[in-house]
């Protein structure tokens, strides 16, 4: 894929090393590579779609994706992405047929990364055409933000100062967006920053930040202490952040562009030890997330939800009705709107229709059980309507990963 350069924030000096072929012919300069991650080509046979200019010899057939799917993005019911790291190459396919055909659409393989790629956390998208990928921060080089704003046919670089690593990202369109980065102080606290780039991701603008002294004092009411669970914004500058914080999950709430921070009353009841996962958004409505919420007690791991429909500033803590004995596999669980959901659990699928309180369990076809057998942890399970869905498994030994998808509420399943 081509990379074309644009303004670089700080200076080009941040992205030394990271020359990119279709922009010189001269020969790069190298720096140090990331370590080479054992190589796991055990990935599923899709369709790649023709490139719009054929590779000699490209049969443009059965094609066997040359990575482990660690992840998945949900468009809508027909579009959608997948994507790994394999050799420190980022491999990055979207579909536009809800999965019969696939494109490639990876930035250069001369952007090295090292970790795999969260959505929410490393990689944005608000439409099929517009969308960011973060090359986190590598031996103090810079975090590099590629963005692409024609479905990944060439790709766009800025970049956040030396340091700063990503730990949420999010587009409300495709000029406006937020970025909360933080840099490590100690094992408990970390200084958080917030960026925000309004021309889609070419320059990024500070607007918050914490102390940076290990103190909960700051100016902006950010704390140091504790590590970000999440972050939303909406389109009228509403934002909120989950903090993982003593055992307890903390909330902030911003009405002015994040310059400013206010903690949000959480009435969590019964859950001593509290952990917070990444928010999901809940369907037709820009201000409406829900964030899973994990309770450790004495008898396992109870599994709650806080939700919220005016991005933030209230929240409703609800019990799913859902517990292991095990803390070592979390079931997949999503909702599709504040009482529509789904979870995958040992036992198999179940959806619920009243918010948790009841769930149905869904019996189909065989083929998700016995995928369950062969890989039993949950990845990411996500609904982008009543019908359609996407569930990815993997292996526990972290070799394999499987992507299914159900085109009926969650009952049957098939392998995409």
């Amino acid at each position: 894929m081509k990379l074309r350069w644009r303004a670089l924030l700080g200076g080009a000096v941040l992205l030394t090393g990271i020359l990119l072929t279709a922009c010189s012919t001269e020969t790069p300069k190298t720096v140090t590579k990331p370590p080479i991650e054992e190589p796991d080509d055990q990935g599923q046979t899709i369709t790649i779609n023709p490139p719009i200019t054929p590779k000699a010899g490209d049969p443009n057939a059965k094609y066997v994706v040359q990575t482990r799917i660690a992840d998945f993005h949900l468009i809508d019911n027909n579009k959608g992405l997948v994507w790994g790291v394999t050799r420190n190459e980022l491999r990055l396919y979207d579909t536009h047929d809800g999965g019969k055909t696939w494109n490639n659409i990876s930035p250069s393989e001369n952007v090295q990364f090292q970790d795999k790629l969260e959505y929410g956390k490393d990689i944005s998208f608000t439409d099929s055409r517009h969308g960011w990928v973060v090359r986190q921060n590598l031996d103090q080089t810079a975090t590099v933000i590629l963005r692409t704003a024609d479905g990944g046919q060439s790709w766009d670089v800025s970049a956040l100062p030396s340091g700063a690593h990503v730990s949420s990202i999010q587009y409300v369109n495709p000029t406006t967006g937020w970025i909360m980065a933080y840099t490590k102080l100690n094992e408990h606290y970390e200084q958080k920053m917030l960026y925000h780039t309004t021309d889609g991701g070419a320059t990024w603008n500070k607007v918050a930040q914490s102390s940076g002294m290990t103190s909960n004092k700051s100016g902006s009411g950010l704390p140091d202490q504790g590590s970000m669970a999440g972050m939303s914004f909406s389109p009228d500058n509403q934002g909120f952040v989950a903090i993982n914080m003593d055992s307890k999950v903390k909330l902030y709430k911003t009405t002015n562009q994040g310059k400013t921070w206010t903690p949000v009353a959480n009435r969590m009841q019964g859950c001593p030890q509290a952990k917070a996962e990444a928010q999901q958004s809940l369907e037709g409505n820009s201000s409406s997330f829900w964030i899973p919420v994990l309770c450790y007690g004495d008898k396992g791991v109870k599994y709650s939800g806080l939700f919220t429909n005016n991005t933030g500033t209230q929240w409703n803590d609800v019990s799913l009705g859902l517990s292991s004995n095990s803390s070592s596999i979390t079931p997949g669980r999503t909702f599709l709107s504040g009482k529509e959901g789904w979870v995958l659990t040992d036992n198999g699928m179940s959806r619920t229709m009243d918010g948790g309180k009841t769930w149905i369990s869904l019996k189909g076809n065989k083929v998700l059980p016995s995928k369950l057998k062969d890989y039993p942890r949950s990845v990411k399970l996500r609904f982008a309507s009543s019908s359609v869905g996407w569930l990815l498994l993997e292996r526990l030994d972290d070799k394999k990963s499987l992507l299914l998808k159900t085109t009926d509420g969650g009952v049957n399943w098939k392998i995409l």
